[in-house]
């Protein structure tokens, strides 16, 4: 999983020092989760791993919890990017269907199998937290912004805005989980396809 995209820089030289500081912890933090798991990771490895003392880390992350939160923030952040991305750069609700997809399959490729378990753990631990209910609602206005885009005139017959922004959150969410839970689930050769089967689903231009 790449590292966390830095949110813009504020004003102030004290609020830039701590997010400075939250990026390096939470990226070295990242690593280790990836590399030995969540449960496998202690803070006392992630103070170390960033060269910080733990009280000075459990000022800003008191808990494993809160590290895998913040985390999971910015990983919603990064997705919630790639469909504005895609949004912006389309002309079309086919273009920018086709490079949405596109983007996320070049991300799966990048995935090794050491990242399915860490992927997994990153997915239970956030489950039901605040954040991870903010991040859905975050990536849906994010999608149907993208579908908004080219007029109801781009979209599927019969597929209020509403259903095909779910459609494709749920597909995206199902890949994503497939993968986790299967050895043989190829995520980038799916991800190809069932972006094809969407956009095969939208009104010829």
């Amino acid at each position: 999983m790449s590292q966390a995209t830095p949110l813009e820089a504020p004003a102030n030289r004290v609020d830039r020092r701590v997010q400075a500081f939250r990026a390096h912890v939470l990226a070295c933090a990242e690593a280790l989760f990836a590399e030995r798991g969540i449960e496998g990771t202690k803070i006392d490895d992630v103070c170390e791993a960033a060269d910080v003392a733990k009280r000075t880390l459990c000022n800003h992350f008191p808990t494993k919890s809160h590290l895998v939160e913040a985390l999971a923030h910015d990983a919603v952040s990064r997705l919630v990017t790639t469909v504005d991305e895609a949004r912006e750069s389309g002309d079309s609700t086919r273009a920018r269907l086709e490079g949405l997809f596109e983007a996320l399959r070049r991300r799966a490729a990048e995935l090794g199998p050491i990242h399915r378990e860490f992927v997994g753990a990153f997915f239970g631990a956030a489950h039901g937290t605040a954040h991870a209910t903010e991040g859905e609602i975050r990536v849906s206005d994010a999608i149907r912004a993208l579908l908004a885009a080219g007029g109801p005139g781009e979209l599927p017959p019969n597929a209020p805005i509403e259903t095909f922004t779910e459609v494709v959150l749920g597909a995206i969410y199902s890949t994503t989980l497939e993968w986790i839970h299967r050895d043989d689930y190829d995520i980038e050769q799916r991800t190809r396809a069932i972006g094809a089967f969407l956009v095969g689903l939208l009104p010829n231009a």
